[in-house]
């Protein structure tokens, strides 16, 4: 498999995970029964979701040509989407580990990628 694919979908779990964890229901379920995320944590979060989804979409564009690409980044977002809903609905303090785990993953495939 392409390091680049690996790269994408790691920044898109990541950006959804980013995304959904400042959501007040996954939010409350991580953090406890009534707490919410402040405007600035929550700004914050949202621009990195959105930040490591366009970043995904650009190594799927480099992976597989701007043919191909953008059908590989929906396959990609869907995996990413899928695993992200589970992980909230079964076990949210995961997900919040996999937002910062899966930056330092992207990048490392991408340097593999140069290296190789």
């Amino acid at each position: 498999m392409n390091m680049l694919i690996l790269s994408g979908v790691a920044l898109a779990f990541s950006g959804f995970a980013a995304k959904g964890v400042v959501m007040d229901r996954h939010y409350s379920d991580i953090h406890g029964r009534g707490k919410e995320p402040d405007s600035a944590t929550r700004l914050r979060m949202r621009l990195l979701g959105w930040l490591a989804l366009t970043l995904s979409f650009i190594a799927c564009i480099g992976a597989s040509g701007w043919h191909i690409g953008p059908v590989l980044w929906c396959g990609v977002l869907s995996i990413a989407a899928w695993t992200v809903t589970l992980l909230l609905q079964y076990a949210p303090r995961k997900v919040l580990v996999g937002v910062w785990i899966g930056i330092p993953a992207a990048l490392l495939a991408a340097g593999l990628l140069i290296v190789r």
